[in-house]
């Protein structure tokens, strides 16, 4: 029988919970005209659930006609808060306290006339609604291209909060060398951190290791490059029909998963590879 090792950090983070929780809410009570704007999470799996259960994901304000909104957990730009309110739509939050957090910091320092540089995934959600906040800014993914801009003294640098460390500080070191007054803000999610550093611990303990997630999952990626950077064999699975047939020559298997993939994934994958 195949050894399986489970990450001592994995799953759901904060953030995700209480969103899941609050749609869950909303289905329990089968009332009518409520969608989430955008998925609730990156995981398609809980997106399909809702949607089954009469709470749709839809991708622009245009979709939304009436009854009540559920902003997903990362966030939506301030200016399609506004349009909801408008249209005089309900809206429920359930944006990452965290997420807010960073919302706030950025809506301070644009006020105060700083050029605003956010380091993340440009297409991710969060990234733009943090963007959303700002007057004047940048998105910059990496070292390298934060070494294409020229911040001015009045700069501030924040971080989409499912990015590596290593990461963030290669991108402000970079930053700083330019201009030793840019402020930086790290908004880097502990669980982020705590995700990161037990799947390196994870990889040292087994023979190969599979990563649980959405596709579209950023810290989810992320665990997988960390283990590829291990040299460990590797594979990124959003559902237990996508186990690699190669994995069954391996004894021992990690598995660990992003913050969006639910315990009932994991479950599945677990029995599967215990059957192999």
């Amino acid at each position: 029988m195949k050894k399986i090792i489970r990450a001592k950090a994995m799953g759901f983070c904060m953030g995700v919970e209480r969103a899941v929780a609050i749609v869950q809410k909303i289905a329990d009570e089968k009332e009518d005209n409520a969608v989430t704007l955008g998925p609730i999470i990156h995981n398609q799996q809980i997106v399909d659930k809702f949607a089954s259960l009469g709470i749709p994901a839809v991708e622009s304000i245009e979709e939304v006609k009436e009854g009540r909104a559920v902003i997903r957990a990362h966030g939506v730009p301030l200016s399609e808060r506004k349009k909801l309110e408008d249209k005089g739509v309900e809206i429920i939050d359930g944006t990452c306290p965290k997420v807010i957090a960073s919302h706030k910091i950025v809506q301070k320092y644009s006020s105060l006339g700083y050029h605003i540089i956010i380091v993340g995934d440009k297409n991710h959600g969060e990234i733009k609604g943090l963007a959303g906040y700002a007057d004047d800014f940048d998105i910059i993914g990496n070292a390298d291209e934060a070494s294409l801009i020229n911040p001015p003294d009045k700069s501030m640098v924040i971080s989409q909060t499912t990015i590596k460390e290593s990461e963030f500080e290669s991108v402000c070191r970079v930053l700083k060398e330019k201009n030793r007054n840019v402020i930086v803000h790290n908004s880097i999610c502990s669980a982020t951190n705590d995700r990161q550093n037990a799947v390196k611990k994870l990889a040292g303990e087994v023979d190969a290791l599979l990563v649980i997630g959405g596709k579209n999952s950023a810290n989810t990626k992320r665990l997988y490059l960390t283990v590829k950077e291990m040299n460990v064999p590797c594979w990124h699975i959003s559902t237990v029909e996508e186990i690699p047939p190669e994995i069954s020559s391996y004894d021992t298997i990690g598995l660990t998963a992003g913050a969006s993939t639910p315990d009932w994934i994991v479950d599945e994958v677990e029995n599967s590879l215990l059957h192999l």
